[in-house]
């Protein structure tokens, strides 16, 4: 009769031989898996609803670009249009000019 075969008793009382066929499971090994996994998953959506935000504001700072750049063209369009009307305005004031004499102007009312 060997060591292993003789059944020893341990303080509860169970049989050491019953249990020295089957192997332990690694519990620790185990548990530590399973959050390696939900800890993953967070990790993924997380990482998926950023992902998706940081689309939305690009899609919306393309937009707030494109809207800059038709205000920049409307006011150097406007501009433009006020320096032609002044220059118009000029060429107006000096045909006035020459073709009545200074003492002859009507001032217009206030």
């Amino acid at each position: 009769m060997s060591l292993n075969d003789a059944p020893t008793a341990d303080a509860a009382g169970f049989s050491r031989s019953r249990f020295a066929g089957r192997a332990r499971r690694p519990w620790a090994l185990i548990g530590a898996a399973l959050l390696l996994a939900v800890l993953s998953f967070v990790l993924w959506v997380k990482w998926r609803d950023s992902r998706t935000r940081a689309d939305r504001l690009q899609a919306e700072l393309q937009q707030v670009y494109a809207e800059a750049e038709l205000l920049r063209t409307q006011a150097v369009r406007a501009q433009q249009r006020v320096t032609q009307l002044e220059r118009d305005l000029r060429v107006l004031a000096a045909g006035e000019g020459a073709s009545t004499p200074a003492s002859t102007k009507t001032r217009r009312p206030r």
